[in-house]
């Protein structure tokens, strides 16, 4: 599962960062396919995660959920990006090592190091 939440997380950044910096206003269309895979991940942490499953924290991934479809009906670009980079985010670097975001740290700020005159 490690593997599978990694790469929806990069995903879920990636379309923040397509729809931003491209000015891209199919935000919500774009995170169709993410769906199923936020709910895989919901539904895995509801049951193999029970310890950090308190009331407030599965009322929240419902929430979450919730916000998923009211944007997917409305079409509102704004709420799905909250509930996806802000929200599913969120619960996703939970699960994500200190040893991930520094490679990422090093891979992208190195790169910018070695572009600068």
């Amino acid at each position: 599962m490690e593997e599978k939440i990694q790469i929806l997380y990069e995903e879920i950044n990636f379309l923040g960062f397509h729809a931003t910096y491209h000015r891209d206003h199919n935000y919500v269309e774009n995170s169709k396919t993410l769906i199923p895979k936020v709910q895989e991940f919901v539904l895995w942490f509801l049951k193999e995660k029970q310890d950090l499953s308190e009331p407030g924290i599965i009322e929240n991934l419902i929430d979450i959920l919730k916000d998923c479809e009211t944007a997917l009906k409305a079409y509102d670009h704004v709420l799905m990006m909250d509930a996806l980079e802000q929200g599913i985010s969120g619960y996703l670097e939970l699960f994500l090592s200190e040893d991930y975001f520094k490679e990422k740290e090093n891979t992208y700020v190195g790169q910018h190091e070695r572009q600068e005159p």
